[in-house]
């Protein structure tokens, strides 16, 4: 009976070659490869947090390549509870797509500009603040990013700061909880891959031992 064989951290890491390693670092690249979208497209590979995007966009990297860190350490590969977590690791990455998904529907518009000839899309609060009652009671979100403009300082006049703030960390959390849940995915497959590399050239070594 085969036994199972726990590779080494530099083996496990020289495996990314392999086509699961090739998609985890690519998942994990995409926030900061989403930058080079056209336009207001961008916004769909990662969300629009206004000030602090870019550092976000590192975090967001920075979490992918941890997903891949915490593969290896978090068990032995090469046995039933390795591919269970596969299976939890798909489960959680299809929830937080669809929590990612409703909030995205829910806090992100896209408004056009007309006199650049494009558009741009903005996490929007949840509460408006008492001036934009006042002010443009009745009128549509679009409405009012169009008439007072889509920076920070006119979306925190527009919301109340709080909302504001709870929304961009609902998207940012969704989405780093799905880019690390399908690192972490992919990450498993490639320890069970060489795990079962390992053990297979272990046992031939055995039988050809005399």
């Amino acid at each position: 009976m085969m036994s199972s064989i726990q590779p080494s951290l530099a083996a496990y890491y020289a495996s990314f070659k392999s086509v699961l390693g090739a998609l985890a670092i690519a998942v994990s690249a995409v926030p900061l490869l989403a930058k080079a979208l056209p336009g207001p497209d961008e916004g769909y590979g990662f969300p629009p947090l206004g000030g602090v995007e870019v550092p976000a966009r590192i975090g967001a990297c920075a979490i992918g390549l941890a997903a891949t860190y915490f593969a290896f350490f978090s068990g032995a590969a090469g046995d039933q509870t390795n591919r269970k977590r596969i299976v939890w690791a798909i489960v959680c990455t299809a929830i937080s797509l669809f929590v990612y998904v409703g909030l995205f529907s829910r806090l992100v518009r896209r408004v056009e500009i007309p006199s650049k000839g494009t558009s741009v899309q903005v996490t929007v609060g949840f509460r408006r603040s008492a001036a934009a009652v006042a002010n443009f009671d009745g009128e549509s979100d679009w409405d009012m990013l169009r008439n007072r403009g889509t920076d920070d300082e006119q979306v925190e006049w527009l919301w109340t700061r709080r909302s504001v703030l709870i929304a961009r960390l609902s998207l940012y959390i969704a989405y780093s909880l799905f880019i690390f849940s399908i690192v972490a995915a992919f990450s498993w497959g490639v320890l069970e891959d060489l795990s079962k590399r390992s053990t297979g050239t272990a046992d031939r070594l055995l039988r050809q031992s005399p």
